[in-house]
């Protein structure tokens, strides 16, 4: 191998789609990790890093079309919360889901 070979296999890497290049960014920013852990869904994690003026991550808009929208929203039901089973304080959450919690 020629150095110039050592270092260009050195730093390949695979290409990601643009949903995976937000996932990871996601998992690698603490502040945006945070967030992901209470949110249900990719919508919810929109709005609440849109106060921080946030609209994209990793060099990816969170309203591009390439996105695919059900696997964000499995990555962030993989951290427990989901529509069917929100966070107290989300949009999802309802008085008649906490009665008596």
């Amino acid at each position: 191998m020629t150095p110039l070979t050592i270092i260009i296999s050195t730093y390949h890497k695979t290409p990601m789609n643009k949903t995976q290049t937000l996932i990871n960014r996601i998992r690698e920013k603490e502040s945006f990790y945070d967030v992901a852990y209470l949110c249900e869904d990719f919508e919810t994690f929109e709005i609440e890093v849109a106060e921080w003026g946030v609209d994209h991550a990793g060099g990816v808009d969170f309203d591009d079309p390439e996105v695919d929208r059900k696997q964000m929203d499995s990555f962030f039901a993989s951290f427990g919360c989901t529509p069917d089973n929100p966070h107290p304080c989300s949009k999802y959450a309802t008085a008649k889901v906490y009665q008596g919690a």
